[in-house]
């Protein structure tokens, strides 16, 4: 275990068996997994060293699944363990200092009052609002570009559900409301066949496009595991809930625009209406989730709690920059995927 990288290392250590008896039987151990994660976050979050992010980010993203783990696995049953709770703490402490460091949009002075238009103004403004990823996709991408942009799109399209309920648990009840109807919508208002989830797995099964149990994540690079993490960060951390609030707007407000373009690239390419149902659908119900959780849930959250809307801006824009690089690195890939002799 001494030469694999730190999220190498932290699969081995959620997975273990008997993981306290272990340490306690070595104790040098946790030391070498301590320094291990300090030097890696050193190199991916000060030094710039692209594959140490990869690796640290990757840490944080095995450590955020031990709450979608199957209840009787090692995975759960370690889930709370003291040193992967200080090492979650760590990684995730240096990678938000590292987010804040990059941002580069202006902070303005925040309350209920002007809290939607701001966000409004700072998703108007930000690349990732017209990225040319979907301009690609609307006029150029190929059947395979586009059914990579698919597999790509998996994890968080099936794992959507889940955090909005995360949303749910400890909000205030005046948002509950709100946040139960994005839930009813997930679930096709009752429909079993049309459920968000059985709606895009219907798409890939359309496509031939066989869904691992990872749900593509094996695909990402630092980017997509930071977009990813930035969805988990909240749902799992309470001091983190209100920036989640922050993420999920933005999304809502990202998706619609985005997803005209794709599904015109999608008819393009002879995609038929039935095959894009999943991304239609979401043109139109994102539209009235943006809204919702504009104005009941962040609203009402920064009525009765006015400092909570600096932390709902930083996770706007914390999910604005994350979803930049990760439609940066995706455009990139795509266009690779059409040069001679690349295997992806």
């Amino acid at each position: 275990m001494d030469k694999l990288p730190l999220d190498e290392m932290i699969d081995r250590l959620i997975n273990s068996d008997e993981l306290s008896l272990t340490l306690t039987a070595t104790p040098q151990l946790a030391e070498k997994v301590w320094y291990l994660m300090e030097n890696t976050c050193i190199r991916a979050f000060t030094a710039g060293d692209l594959q140490a992010k990869k690796s640290a980010l990757g840490a944080l993203f095995q450590l955020y699944q031990t709450w979608l783990a199957e209840p009787l696995s090692m995975a759960a049953k370690n889930q709370f363990h003291p040193l992967l709770t200080r090492i979650r703490n760590y990684i995730e402490s240096e990678w938000l200092r590292a987010e804040k460091k990059h941002m580069v949009c202006h902070k303005p002075v925040l309350n209920a009052g002007n809290i939607v238009a701001e966000l409004r103004k700072l998703c108007e403004m930000h690349p990732a609002s017209h990225h040319p990823l979907f301009d690609f996709l609307a006029t150029s991408a190929s059947a395979t570009q586009i059914d990579y942009f698919f597999k790509s799109d998996s994890a968080l399209n099936l794992l959507f559900f889940d955090l909005v309920a995360m949303g749910l648990v400890g909000s205030l009840p005046e948002t509950r409301a709100e946040i139960a109807r994005n839930l009813w919508d997930e679930i096709g208002q009752g429909s079993h066949e049309i459920t968000h989830v059985n709606l895009y797995k219907d798409l890939l099964k359309r496509r031939d496009i066989a869904l691992p149990d990872n749900h593509f994540t094996h695909l990402y690079d630092w980017q997509g595991l930071a977009g990813y993490n930035a969805f988990m960060l909240g749902g799992v951390n309470r001091q983190h809930y209100y920036k989640s609030l922050g993420v999920m707007a933005m999304t809502e407000l990202l998706d619609p625009p985005q997803y005209q373009k794709l599904v015109a690239g999608c008819l393009r390419i002879g995609m038929t209406e039935r095959d894009v149902h999943y991304y239609a659908e979401h043109i139109t119900v994102d539209i009235g989730h943006a809204d919702g959780w504009l104005n009941n849930v962040i609203v009402p959250t920064g009525k009765r709690h006015p400092a909570a809307m600096e932390e709902v801006y930083f996770g706007a824009a914390l999910r604005l920059q994350t979803c930049n690089d990760y439609y940066d690195r995706l455009l990139e890939t795509l266009r690779a995927l059409e040069i001679p002799g690349m295997v992806r």
